[in-house]
């Protein structure tokens, strides 16, 4: 069999490519000093996640990715020279432009704007705070951009999904209906009433509920902080429930009480416990089995809008908190006109 014939040098070696001997250049000293940082923040992550929690220290790693992506693009001249010179106030700003500009993303996205929110650069001015911090060095921390809230989208849409979970529980009789076609009729209810953050759904618990007469009347909620308001003690709030929601939520508490019952030892306080087929039925549902469940239920009605060719300007919103400041718009507004 031929092969290809390969040059030889005296030795009789094959020659290597002059261009397998180009030197790699190094990288600058500044993100060496920030790789030693964030090993710090790795060690301590791995032992105190109260002191660096795992979403903290993946902002620092974003954080630090993107400086190194900045760098080449040109910061200042001396940007490269050394940690405090890649945090000094010029450097920051042009790192901070080149992020709001979408110049820094490391995959493609599909959007007409390119330009983060708001809470990008916030998360970014805050990490560089902490490396600062934690490499002694003076940071002067630019402005913060204000809170804004994502656009919500049309009120119709909470209706959309109330239709479509009343049009479900109509398939079966009341004694054979899913459990979790009845959570999920309660737990709607209560979203349309208070208005909670998946968080503050998630800790619910039967204490909440004020119960007169066997039938759920209002239910006390503690909001949980958000941006501005970190730090500061959130007071009760007592919710009246519509007629609706305290029917469902009866259904819901007869069906918790049974589902409880398989369970061995401890039996839970939270109001929302996950349903057949789930393996772990009886057991709190978090945030993240929440969060799925509506998924499902807005991809479900998105499929119901398709199907019948219905013309629209926005999407089922399948992300919860998108839904729940729709609905908290359309409260605003109603209590402007009352």
């Amino acid at each position: 069999m031929n092969s290809t014939a390969r040059h030889l040098s005296a030795s009789g070696d094959p020659v290597t490519p002059a261009v397998a001997l180009q030197a790699v250049p190094s990288p600058a000293p500044a993100l060496h000093q920030l790789e030693r940082i964030l090993d710090t923040f790795r060690t301590v992550n791995r032992g105190n996640k109260d002191v660096v929690s795992d979403s903290r220290m993946q902002q620092l790693e974003w954080v630090a990715r993107e400086l190194a992506l900045a760098l080449p693009l040109g910061l200042t001249e001396s940007a490269g020279d050394s940690l405090a010179d890649l945090l000094a106030p010029d450097a920051v700003h042009a790192y901070l432009l080149y992020g709001r500009g979408g110049y820094l993303r490391s995959a493609p996205i599909v959007a007409t704007d390119p330009t983060s929110y708001d809470t990008s650069e916030r998360i970014r001015i805050f990490c560089l705070e902490r490396i600062a911090e934690q490499a002694r060095l003076p940071f002067e921390a630019p402005d913060l951009p204000p809170w804004r809230l994502r656009p919500t989208v049309c009120p119709n849409m909470a209706k959309l999904i109330t239709d479509h979970l009343e049009d479900e529980a109509s398939h079966w009789t009341e004694a054979d209906r899913p459990d979790v076609i009845v959570r999920g009729l309660a737990m709607w209810g209560v979203m349309c009433d208070v208005l909670p953050r998946l968080g503050e759904l998630e800790s619910m618990l039967l204490e909440d509920l004020t119960v007169i007469a066997d039938t759920p009347r209002t239910l006390t909620l503690i909001r949980q902080p958000q941006g501005g308001l970190r730090g500061k003690m959130p007071e009760p709030e007592t919710w009246e429930l519509s007629e609706d929601t305290r029917r469902r939520l009866d259904d819901w508490l007869d069906r918790r009480s049974r589902l409880i019952t398989r369970l061995q030892g401890g039996v839970p306080r939270h109001l929302w416990l996950s349903a057949p087929p789930n393996p772990d039925a009886g057991v709190p549902i978090h945030r993240r089995g929440i969060s799925k469940w509506y998924k499902k239920v807005a991809d479900a009605v998105q499929v119901k809008q398709d199907a019948a060719g219905v013309p629209e300007e926005n999407l089922v919103p399948t992300r919860w908190e998108t839904m729940r400041r729709t609905l908290l718009a359309q409260h605003q507004a109603a209590e402007i006109t009352a």
